[in-house]
């Protein structure tokens, strides 16, 4: 019904433009008094559910406040015995006088340090607990002990002598005490600590040192209805009553008020939302593309748009010196509010001190806070922490000023690790390649200066012989190494590529190897997983053959003997994956991209007990990658791990 209501509303509107002009024009003070109703209905709200609390509890208190008083008058009319009387009841009404009286007696207990244990026996005979002349002692009993002085004072009199003979049982916390009081109590409170006395409850102790005094107090379980206690009973009931019924009075008054307060906040809060309704039908009648317009193009929209695009602007200078111009003008202006006493004066001045400390003012503090860090971040740069990152935060000049600092410190950083990267790598290259170079070429030369004597035998001319070779092979080995992965390095190596089965290719690089004596004297054993028998892949199946062999022969020489070296091929959709696993003889705490490098070798000491020249897996990572595949290596413990990731389509 509404809707329909406001959708008639609107068409009927659009014969008159004038009143849609007029509600255009006052969009923003539409708005403006929108977020006031929000405010105030929201305010309002919260405000009823406050109240609505109070009322609740308020209500709670009267009720109570009601049944204590029905209690009290039903035991008005049964006062010739005590059976009403609760433990509640005799702590508040009794026990807590009985022992503010004592308290009071014996100066906050104090006398029982201080006096003999005789006469605190004549001050226990004395009757402690007649107060205004009524006698609180035909039913509250009680025993205090000082602890550090060995002395008690009681009105237990018939059993005052036992209480004596036990007296340092009863002071300490092994039930004895309680064991006795309730024998004779029907309620009792027994109390280490004279905080927990019906006193310190109460919040109304001033005992010094509270835990010195043991303190207990019953309600005698033989005590038998005695006429003096009437007055007594009668006075504590008539108090209670009065109390109930002042406190019943206060909240029924209080409660009146706040129903009162209930209505005029519902009859505010009504005012608020029927104004807020009122208000959105009106920027419902404006219609969907008027309103986005009128948002888009509102005054103060624009207004602060423009001044914050022109002051980003500016220039640093500009900036500051309109700090200091604003500010000036600010103080005189706080000045001349304070020296004027007129009400219109201090409030025309108000505006433009407000606008000044929550806009200008703040802004001023970023930028100086930023600048100031970003001169903070350009010291510790200079001061050699490269790694070090200015936030690019706040006014755009000092925003952008600290990005190009970031930039420039970027491109430093990269340069320098790219140099010493280089540096490394260069001498590391020349010290591998002298080593690898330098040990066949001495052999070859020693060897060659023991052919030349004339003192050996034909038997070790051969063997000597046999050595060169080997050593000549080792360095012919080498050189072609360091050829071909220059050359693929270099980008003149070219891949021939056919269709090529990868499992077949595996087991013919696997089979190669197993008469080797490397192989025998490891006892090692290869196990080889495909997901199928044939895998068929366009590769260059003489480089991808030289990758695999290198591969092999790198897990011969760095496994532990009589272990086993798995070789698994994986689907992985776009291509396949596979992988070499062996258990490293050596430790695996080596660069995992370092490893990749020319003349780098697991054995960081180059030991010659594992031949190789560092050339194995650099090769094999380019010919893999001259595929359009990737290497890496991942190791877990000792677990050695080299993987390939090849792929139907080849870049």
């Amino acid at each position: 019904m509404c809707g329909g209501l406001a959708i008639k509303l609107k068409n009927r509107l659009e014969n008159y433009p004038k009143i849609q002009l007029i509600i255009e024009k006052g969009f923003v003070l539409i708005i403006a008094l929108l977020l006031i109703m929000f405010f105030n209905i929201f305010r309002y709200y919260n405000n009823i559910n406050n109240v609505n609390n109070n009322i609740k509890n308020m209500q709670q208190e009267k009720s109570e406040a009601e049944d204590k008083l029905s209690v009290l008058n039903n035991i008005d009319e049964k006062q010739n015995n005590l059976n009403f009387i609760t433990y509640s009841w005799w702590m508040e009404n009794l026990a807590q006088k009985a022992s503010q009286s004592i308290y009071s007696s014996t100066s906050n207990l104090n006398i029982l340090s201080k006096d003999s244990q005789d006469n605190l026996n004549k001050l226990s005979m004395s009757n402690l607990l007649l107060v205004d002349k009524n006698n609180y002692g035909n039913m509250v009993k009680f025993i205090i002990i000082d602890k550090s002085q060995g002395t008690f004072i009681t009105n237990d009199i018939d059993n005052i002598n036992y209480i004596k003979d036990n007296l340092k049982s009863f002071s300490q916390e092994n039930g004895e005490l309680y064991s006795y009081v309730s024998k004779k109590g029907k309620w009792y409170n027994i109390s280490y600590d004279s905080n927990q006395s019906p006193t310190g409850k109460s919040g109304d102790n001033s005992i010094g040192n509270s835990s010195n005094f043991v303190e207990a107090y019953w309600f005698p379980a033989n005590y038998k209805y005695e006429a003096e206690d009437i007055l007594l009973i009668k006075q504590i009931l008539s108090e209670n009553k009065a109390s109930i019924t002042k406190e019943a009075a206060s909240v029924n008054s209080s409660l009146n008020n706040m129903v009162n307060e209930k209505l005029s906040i519902t009859i505010k809060l009504a005012i608020a939302v029927t104004l807020s309704f009122i208000l959105i039908l009106l920027l419902y009648l404006l219609g969907e593309d008027n309103l986005k317009a009128c948002i888009k193009n509102n005054i103060i929209a624009k207004f602060i748009k423009i001044i914050d695009i022109w002051f980003g602007q500016r220039s640093t200078l500009f900036k500051i010196f309109f700090f200091i111009i604003s500010t000036m003008t600010i103080f005189a202006q706080i000045l001349l509010a304070i020296i004027s006493s007129s009400g219109k004066v201090i409030i025309i001045f108000l505006i433009p001190i407000l606008i000044y400390f929550i806009f200008i003012f703040p802004c001023m503090i970023k930028f100086s806070m930023y600048l100031d860090r970003i001169i903070k971040g350009t010291e510790i740069i200079t001061g050699g922490d490269i790694n070090h990152i200015i936030k690019e935060v706040g006014d755009r000049s000092l925003l952008k000023l600290a990005h190009n600092i970031n930039k420039i410190n970027k491109g430093f950083k990269v340069s320098i690790e790219d140099q010493i990267k280089n540096e490394k790598l260069k001498s590391q290259l020349v010290a591998n390649v002298s080593h690898d170079l330098k040990t066949p070429l001495t052999s070859i030369i020693n060897y060659t200066d023991i052919l030349l004597r004339e003192d050996i035998s034909e038997e070790e001319k051969v063997e000597f012989i046999k050595i060169l070779n080997r050593k000549s092979l080792k360095l012919k080995t080498l050189i072609e190494d360091l050829f071909e992965i220059s050359k693929i390095n270099s980008g003149k190596e070219e891949i021939k590529i056919d269709e090529v089965d990868v499992a077949e290719l595996l087991k013919q690089a696997i089979s190669e190897y197993s008469d080797s004596e490397i192989y025998k004297d490891k006892n090692l054993k290869f196990i080889l997983k495909t997901y199928d028998k044939k895998i068929s892949m366009n590769l260059d199946g003489n480089k991808m053959s030289r990758v695999f062999e290198n591969l092999i022969n790198n897990a011969l020489k760095y496994s532990v003997n009589n272990t086993r070296v798995y070789v698994t091929v994986e689907n992985i959709g776009k291509g396949i994956k596979i992988s070499f696993k062996n258990v490293s003889l050596t430790a695996l705490d080596f660069d995992k991209k370092e490893i990749f490098e020319r003349f780098t070798r697991g054995d960081k000491s180059r030991n010659s007990d594992i031949e190789g020249n560092g050339l194995g897996l650099a090769i094999a990572k380019s010919i893999v990658e001259l595929h359009g595949g990737i290497m890496y290596i991942d190791f877990d413990g000792d677990l050695f791990k080299v993987i390939i990731e090849l792929y139907y389509q080849i870049n």
